[in-house]
């Protein structure tokens, strides 16, 4: 009897700790997502969806699928952002010079500084609101959500833009690779 109840409370022991990291995982994510979009609101006219979507274009050479794809998007909502970071004056669309069926997605000028503010809006807010975890802490950090996309799509992750497969390029956009 006295081993049974060992056991049980073990088990009990373990699988509390597994639903408290659960819970702490989704009320986490959640609370995250909430306050990322509070934050981002305040550096610009991008939510958050937008941002990631121009933050994909500048970092890769994926197309409107290819994006929608790492996102997890439909692509119709990849297509509204796209139009609406154009309306803005912070994307463009080009012809492919080297596939005329591709179109290349270009962050304009007003774009990549869009980008950057937000960048720094999110670095100084971080470092605002967790003073005492150091840079290797955040790093640590940021290797443990890269983990959980990779866990998603193993295949898909880069050190860049982790779960879409998106690589940076610095050559110009007519002599990279033909991706969706």
């Amino acid at each position: 009897m006295q081993l049974t109840t060992i056991a049980v409370y073990n088990y009990l022991v373990m699988h509390s700790s597994a639903l408290e990291v659960s819970r702490r995982f989704l009320h986490g994510t959640w609370h995250a997502t909430r306050h990322l979009e509070a934050v981002l609101a305040t550096a610009g006219p991008l939510d958050l969806t937008e941002f990631v979507v121009l933050e994909y274009a500048a970092l890769s050479d994926l197309g409107p699928s290819g994006i929608a794809d790492a996102l997890r998007l439909p692509d119709h909502t990849v297509s509204r952002v796209l139009g609406r970071l154009e309306s803005l004056d912070l994307l463009e669309r080009q012809l492919d010079p080297d596939d005329h069926r591709r179109r290349a997605l270009l962050p304009t000028r007003q774009g990549r500084a869009q980008l950057d503010t937000l960048h720094a809006t999110l670095q100084r807010h971080v470092e605002r609101i967790l003073p005492d975890h150091d840079a290797e802490q955040l790093r640590t950090f940021a290797k443990v959500l890269t983990a959980v996309v990779a866990a998603e799509a193993p295949s898909e992750t880069t050190p860049v833009v982790s779960g879409s497969g998106a690589t940076p390029s610095d050559a110009p956009r007519g002599r990279r690779s033909r991706r969706r």
